[in-house]
């Protein structure tokens, strides 16, 4: 059985001696705290970001698609069907009507735009 220190050096050695021998298992952070887990987190924290939808029209040379979506949590908005800008045409090219599209609406000026916009899987 050990004893116990007496003096404050005595503590203070075997607190630093404690901390020394357990230094190598502390250094090693688990694989969940990785640089590629950080992606994978902020990859699928971007996805959830996504809301559902359904193009029901594309107007390119208005940079404008009109969809029918479900809650937009971001916005505080229930279900509907409305047109949202885009900044570049090239976000539409690849859309039709019939489309199921997942998509990030934001409010901008009081217009509202789909910033990101993909075809569902």
């Amino acid at each position: 059985m050990t004893s116990l220190p007496k003096s404050l050096p005595q503590c203070f050695a075997l607190f630093a001696a404690a901390v020394l021998t357990s230094a190598p298992a502390l250094a090693q952070a688990p694989a969940a705290d990785s640089h590629a887990a950080h992606h994978t987190a902020a990859a699928n924290a971007q996805q959830a970001d996504l809301s559902e939808g359904e193009v029901t029209r594309v107007d390119v040379a208005a940079l404008k698609v009109t969809l029918r979506h479900g809650e937009l949590k971001n916005l505080d908005m229930p279900p509907m069907t409305m047109v949202f800008r885009v900044q570049d045409a090239a976000q539409l090219a690849p859309l039709k009507a019939g489309d199921k599209v997942r998509f990030r609406a934001e409010q901008v000026k009081g217009a509202y735009y789909a910033t990101r916009i993909e075809k569902a899987q």
